[in-house]
């Protein structure tokens, strides 16, 4: 899976685009397929392309904000029982899951949302598999995905397409927003935001907390802004800055 921070924009050897990232599957499931509304440009122009924009209905449901939040332990042993039941389902149906033979890893998080996600693709609690919690992170991309390809549906609206991310992101939990790879994608996407041909006069997006690490990574980031991309990011997700070239010797002056 490609690292946001990878591919973050279109005007120097780091920014080329952020969507591999998100490019690991063209919708995030039901819920924004079922609760997406779509608008015609009403340019005249009858080859203007359809924008589609997700509901705040799927987008709480995406982010798992559809309800009052439960304690955090609490969402990761609720996790782990729904596995262990979709696992059992699928069983007793006569289709047992199987990491190595699958043709969709989806079944067995079905029902859980962006927090529960969260919760396997952390490993809280030292509770999930090293498959789990690779699939739930991919998962959790596909989300970010959908929301991306929402506001840029065709790929070439680099401004909107930074925003959305950024904005997706502010809505997750607060357990998420503690980690390095969340302030890691931020800051990606406020660089790239940065380096886009952002329309002039248009406010930047505000990553939710002004969190210090994000500032940090962001000015690491402008200062190595004419290396290539494998001498900033790693290409998957961040769990420590010390895994990310970028900071192998240190932050940049």
């Amino acid at each position: 899976m490609t690292s946001l921070v990878a591919v973050a924009g279109s005007t120097s050897g780091f920014t080329q685009s952020l969507s591999n990232r998100a490019s690991a599957s063209n919708a995030a499931g039901s819920a924004v397929t079922s609760d997406a509304s779509a608008t015609k440009s009403t340019s005249g122009n009858p080859s203007a392309a359809t924008v589609v924009s997700l509901s705040r209905g799927a987008i709480a449901f995406l982010l798992g904000n559809a309800a009052p939040q439960k304690d955090f332990s609490a969402v990761t042993r609720d996790a782990r029982a729904k596995l262990d039941a979709n696992y059992a389902d699928l069983a007793s149906k006569g289709t047992p899951f199987d990491y190595r033979t699958m043709s969709s890893y989806d079944p067995p998080f079905e029902g859980l949302d962006r927090r529960s996600l969260y919760a396997i693709a952390s490993n809280s609690g030292r509770l999930f598999s090293e498959d789990e919690q690779l699939y739930a992170q991919g998962i959790m991309i596909r989300q970010q995905g959908a929301a991306i390809d929402a506001a840029d549906p065709l790929g070439t609206n680099h401004p909107a397409h930074f925003r959305a991310s950024i904005e997706f992101l502010n809505g997750v939990s607060a357990e998420e927003k503690t980690s390095v790879d969340w302030a890691v994608q931020q800051a990606a996407g406020l660089y790239g935001y940065e380096e886009s041909s952002k329309p002039e006069g248009e406010p930047p997006p505000q990553v939710d907390g002004a969190s210090p690490l994000v500032k940090m990574i962001l000015s690491a980031m402008r200062a190595l802004k004419n290396q290539a991309p494998h001498a900033i990011a790693t290409g998957g997700r961040v769990k420590d800055l010390k895994d990310m070239p970028l900071f192998k010797g240190g932050v940049p002056a």
